[in-house]
């Protein structure tokens, strides 16, 4: 019966290593597409007539704060890194990682969402 209890708990420990990687391999993807999705926003939001209007003439310039576009990608930086480096042992609950990838995603998201509305 002890064989069977420890064989399980050794399979579960593999199982949660498993999804431990692929939640990093997720971060580190994320981290990699931070600053290229940034790069391609910008360029996607000079690209419209409002940008131009706003180069030109400075009629319709955005009233977002820069500040808000650079918090939300430090914002993503800094939950993809604890992703990534935090280890298993010292994560304060088990799923504090796919957490921090979901935050880190969010944040990314908005951080391009923010750059398109923004020229």
């Amino acid at each position: 019966m002890n064989e069977t209890a420890s064989a399980g708990t050794g399979a579960d420990e593999a199982a949660g290593a498993a999804h431990d990687r692929r939640v990093r391999t997720v971060a580190k993807v994320g981290l990699a597409l931070l600053v290229p999705t940034a790069v391609v926003s910008i360029v996607l939001a000079l690209m419209t007539q409002r940008a131009t209007d706003c180069i030109v003439d400075g009629d319709h310039c955005s009233s977002i704060p820069g500040s808000v576009i650079f918090g939300s990608f430090l914002a993503s930086a800094a939950f993809g890194v604890f992703a990534v480096g935090c280890p298993r042992e010292r994560l304060p609950f088990p799923s504090a990682r796919s957490w921090a990838v979901k935050l880190q995603g969010a944040a990314q998201v908005t951080m391009a969402m923010l750059l398109l509305a923004s020229p």
